[in-house]
């Protein structure tokens, strides 16, 4: 085991003193001036791991190679396998809606006996994401077709990815696995989108009940999955934001599916974060009641809604993965106000912090302030 590797623990342990651990996520910068050229001259040519080693910070999103438009590239996912009785059909169409170039949008189809669903996402600018404009459940008929795709689906542990991990950062990283999304924010980001998933709830609440627990019983296949493999924390990729799940929808749908499935994270000796990188002041007072050990990306003012006492007020316990807005990584920010900022943050979150950027380095931000950054970090441990 390495120092690296030691300080992240003592942040999931909760062991006091331990060095700060500086973990920024570059991975969306790297990939947009990759794609556009635009990369700096001395990283041209390095792969996203080469680079973290030259900025000397620990690196993320690392794990396993990542495709484009997953939420999930870079961290270990499960692998999905479905039955013989579904057949998916994906296809990449041109033309679609006006002004559509060749394979800006991936159309994904689920063929099953009880009929048929389908999404259809569209390629970010630079073709490094995806986002959705069909959703693949719209009304009462989709739901159940959905129930029969997911009722002999598996989730099986990828061997391959997890070896090739384990080769490269079995002593410097531990072991993240990412899970989808919570089942409520499952259903408004990938499955149904905000609007459709509000109105059903309200017109159709038996079906959407029946729904959001069997989103739950898949939760918890991934969980039984995850069983006896070395896994430190399990991450739920959840973009939690308080307009999208208001304060009711929280208590009733998320923090029940929470303290279940945080006891069996727990049971089985890992630990819990979810990704709240939306405006969450109003849902902060109930953090504690998830029973996650941490939450990542919480993104304060000037960027999000939150000022870092409030953050510190609602974690409690919990430990912070990040606590930098992006905007300060942005050339027009001064590094006077980087600098006041990231002091704060270690001063109030030590030793319960992971620092890092909320939510990523974007694409046109300063990668020299990484090591800026690095070296208040390297000053602030030294006086410890």
């Amino acid at each position: 085991m390495n120092q690296l590797y030691d300080r992240m623990m003592a942040v999931y342990e909760g062991r006091a003193e331990q060095p700060v651990v500086f973990q920024p996520r570059i991975k969306h910068w790297y990939d947009v001036n990759l794609v556009t050229g635009t990369l700096p001259k001395k990283y041209q040519g390095q792969f996203l791991d080469e680079i973290y080693q030259s900025l000397n910070v620990a690196p993320r999103e690392v794990w396993c190679p990542g495709g484009s438009g997953s939420d999930l590239g870079g961290y270990l996912p499960l692998t999905v396998k479905e039955s013989d009785e579904v057949e998916v059909w994906v296809r990449q169409a041109q033309g679609l809606y006006y002004e559509a170039d060749e394979s800006d949008y991936i159309i994904t189809e689920y063929r099953t006996p009880k009929g048929a669903i389908r999404q259809i996402q569209r390629r970010t600018e630079h073709g490094t994401s995806l986002y959705n404009s069909e959703y693949f459940l719209k009304d009462v008929k989709d739901i159940e077709v959905f129930k029969y795709v997911l009722q002999d689906r598996q989730y099986l542990w990828n061997q391959r990815r997890f070896e090739w991990g384990m080769t490269r950062y079995q002593e410097t990283l531990p072991l993240r696995l990412q899970l989808q999304h919570s089942p409520l924010m499952w259903l408004i980001v990938r499955l149904m989108g905000f609007q459709r998933t509000v109105v059903m709830l309200w017109r159709h609440p038996k079906e959407m009940e029946e729904l959001l627990q069997l989103l739950e019983e898949e939760f918890f296949k991934m969980l039984n999955v995850c069983q006896g493999k070395p896994i430190v924390e399990i991450s739920f990729g959840d973009n939690m934001h308080h307009d999208m799940c208001t304060p009711p929808l929280f208590k009733k749908y998320v923090i029940p599916f929470y303290q279940r499935a945080m006891a069996q994270v727990h049971k089985m000796g890992m630990y819990g974060t979810s990704h709240w990188d939306g405006y969450i002041k109003q849902l902060l007072p109930l953090a504690k009641d998830t029973h996650l050990d941490g939450l990542e990306c919480v993104t304060p003012l000037p960027q999000g809604d939150v000022t870092l006492a409030e953050i510190k007020k609602g974690l409690g316990d919990m430990f912070l993965r990040d606590g930098i807005p992006a905007v300060l990584m942005c050339p027009w920010s001064t590094l006077t106000s980087l600098e006041k900022h990231v002091q704060r943050v270690l001063k109030l979150f030590h030793p319960r912090l992971i620092l890092g950027i909320s939510d990523l380095l974007p694409a046109n931000g300063d990668i020299r302030r990484i090591r800026f950054i690095d070296q208040i970090v390297k000053e602030f441990n030294a006086k410890l």
